[in-house]
């Protein structure tokens, strides 16, 4: 039941905070004139003064009295207070009807500052109790609640069962997505549990999950798999479980490196770069090195020479050259040319077929949204362009060719073996890296350089005179450009050294430009050769990464190779591999080969050859704390296996050498 007292003044006058006051106030005489005229203007869309756009509604508050949240103390007081406000009506009412645009007053809110403030100025000066709380603020749209601290925001992720997750169109039955769940989860389960019982002693690698976190990673796979490849769900979870039940421990590790924030970090320019702390000296650092050795034999299929070419295998492959009259397809944009070493005698050209147009970056898959099922087409890295959209978004003058088969380099030059060195010492591995570039006879060594393994120091760094002429430097990659070669001042055997004396070890990369270095040019590739050979015997370990590349520019067969892309397998095998710009990123959190300014520098074989020996040393690391879990230990110097006492003898250098499958 409601009923008004609207003839009855408020006895809290213009004070009044009551919302819908019964009693009556003069506002609400002020404004029964004009609420009328302002309805009928509302309702034809046009403002009082006839114009037809809406005007902007002008907020009007006549009164200037006491505060709103004033309270009158004596009720008495209501009549001579009525009164009053009934002297200020005509006055009121006026001013309002006079306004631009007469409006209704907006109801009066109470604030509550403002009337604390004003009702009670004495408390307004007093300091807040210690008990008192600060009042927290929240932004609109944070999904935070009301009192709950900022930080709140980034909660952890909601715990869940190992339960299939409810999908809008489910690819398989409940039952069997949870057996293919639980499958999966157990497979995870174990390896997580194999790396938990190895990184006791590493501290702080984040790379073991809780059991929280291995049940969102199986749910995640399972719906990643459940909603891009719906037709095959069952064979693609069926094949996952059977990945990682194959997966070694070292794999797993792998992936969780890649999954885990600090790579996440690395990849984005953050982290700090991983500290390479073995904690033993040179000499016993190079003699964990010779667990490491990888046998190349049976590695032929991928580019590896373990043997050298005979003479008959080689005359085989020149009479193949002359048969094939120097037609080559283009390793760029795979048309067939025709290529004339010597140059041809009628124009001088060094190829046919006319200009190469063809895309320099790599083909990749754009990544799709989650639930994402439509195709998504390749594209290259250079332009953004899908493949096959167009002929390519670069141009060169000539076609260029790569050759792979041993014997068709060995027709160019042969490949020779490392030579016994009785000056070289046991205590030098020997890092190093090639930069090649097209020729008329494919790709040839331009670069050669050469640094100590630990320490990093350059023992060789040249640029070569290749045997036939030269194509495209392919600068974009080797680093070297034509102002390089032209340049370049010749090397005699009267030079001291071939390195270049304000090298040193840890340069940085523009320093390490051959145009900043002034390196020297030595006459072709075997004079390169015949210096690598000065720093190696058969017994020194050659470290570097994919160096079957960089043993056939300089035409070595050597016996003790320690390649990081062996070290560092890819899960899918040769001749898939990590790249080393991604394996310096993902294991020690360093950036290499990153462009610095407008030009484009290409790469720098000194920074690849320590990049690869920080890689090993940092791959030996690992490989002293698994023995170190194992009972190995250093007593007087000397590495002790498990079960050896001092009184029986120390470790010999052949037993270290000597690596079980089982590490011991």
């Amino acid at each position: 039941m409601s009923f008004s007292l609207k003839h009855i003044p408020c006895p809290a006058g213009k004070a009044c905070t009551a919302f819908q006051c019964i009693f009556g106030h003069v506002q609400d005489k002020a404004t029964d004139e004009v609420v009328p005229q302002q309805t009928q203007n509302r309702s034809r869309g046009r403002s009082p003064s006839g114009h037809g756009a809406p005007q902007k509604r002008i907020k009007t508050n006549p009164y200037n009295g006491p505060s709103p949240c004033q309270q009158i103390s004596d009720v008495g007081n209501a009549t001579a207070a009525a009164s009053k406000m009934s002297d200020e009506v005509e006055s009121t009412k006026s001013a309002v009807l006079t306004a631009t645009r007469p409006v209704s007053p907006p109801p009066i809110r109470r604030n509550v500052k403002a009337a604390s403030t004003k009702s009670s100025p004495a408390t307004s000066r007093q300091k807040p109790s210690s008990t008192s709380k600060p009042a927290r603020t929240h932004a609109v749209g944070s999904g935070e609640s009301v009192g709950k601290p900022a930080t709140d925001s980034a909660k952890a992720r909601k715990p869940e069962s190992l339960n299939p997750r409810l999908l809008k169109n489910s690819p398989a039955t409940h039952e069997t997505r949870l057996k293919l769940v639980k499958m999966l989860h157990a497979e995870y389960s174990r390896l997580n549990r194999e790396l938990k019982s190895q990184e006791k002693t590493d501290e702080g690698t984040g790379l073991v999950l809780s059991d929280q976190h291995l049940i969102h990673k199986a749910l995640d796979d399972e719906q990643t798999s459940a909603l891009e490849k719906p037709a095959v769900y069952a064979n693609v979870m069926k094949n996952k479980v059977m990945q990682y039940k194959r997966m070694k421990l070292a794999q797993w590790k792998d992936e969780r490196l890649r999954e885990s924030p600090r790579s996440t970090d690395a990849a984005n320019g953050g982290g700090n770069a991983v500290e390479i702390n073995t904690g033993l000296t040179s000499a016993q650092e190079v003699a964990l090195l010779r667990r490491l050795i990888t046998d190349v034999t049976g590695l032929s299929n991928h580019g590896y020479v373990s043997s050298v070419p005979s003479e008959e295998a080689v005359a085989a492959a020149r009479s193949g050259l002359d048969a094939a009259k120097g037609w080559e397809k283009c390793d760029r944009c795979q048309q067939r040319f025709q290529v004339f070493p010597g140059r041809r005698e009628e124009d001088g050209a060094l190829t046919s077929g006319g200009t190469c147009n063809f895309h320099w970056g790599k083909a990749y898959v754009p990544a799709k949204a989650p639930g994402d099922t439509s195709r998504v087409p390749k594209r290259h890295l250079c332009c953004g362009q899908e493949v096959g959209e167009t002929a390519g978004c670069f141009t060169h003058d000539k076609h260029v060719f790569k050759v792979g088969d041993p014997k068709r380099l060995a027709a160019v030059l042969n490949y020779a073996a490392t030579p016994d060195n009785a000056s070289v010492a046991e205590d030098r591995p020997v890092c190093f890296d090639c930069e090649m570039a097209y020729t008329v006879h494919g790709m040839e060594l331009i670069r050669l350089t050469a640094t100590a393994w630990p320490t990093g120091e350059e023992l060789l760094d040249v640029l070569v005179q290749p045997i036939g002429e030269i194509l495209d430097l392919n600068s974009r990659y080797s680093g070297v450009w034509p102002e390089d070669m032209a340049t370049a001042t010749d090397w005699t055997s009267l030079d001291k050294s071939p390195v270049p004396a304000k090298s040193r070890a840890g340069v940085t990369k523009h320093e390490n430009s051959p145009a900043a270095k002034n390196l020297k040019k030595v006459s072709s590739p075997e004079v390169a050769r015949d210096l690598l050979f000065s720093l190696l015997s058969p017994s020194t370990p050659l470290i570097g990464h994919g160096l079957e590349n960089d043993l056939n520019a300089v035409r070595i067969v050597h016996p003790t190779l320690i390649d990081t892309v062996l070290l560092y397998p890819h899960k899918g095998g040769l001749p898939y591999r990590h790249s080393l710009k991604m394996l310096m990123d993902v294991h020690l959190r360093k950036k290499i080969q990153q462009e610095t300014g407008p030009k484009v520098s290409g790469h720098d074989s000194a920074e690849d050859a320590r990049a690869a020996g920080e890689l090993v040393r940092f791959k030996v690391m690992n490989e002293w704390k698994d023995m170190q879990r194992a009972g190995w230990r250093v007593v007087d110097g000397e590495i002790w296996p498990p079960g050896k006492s001092e009184g029986r003898g120390k470790l010999t250098e052949a037993f270290i050498e000597t690596k079980d499958a089982s590490g011991d």
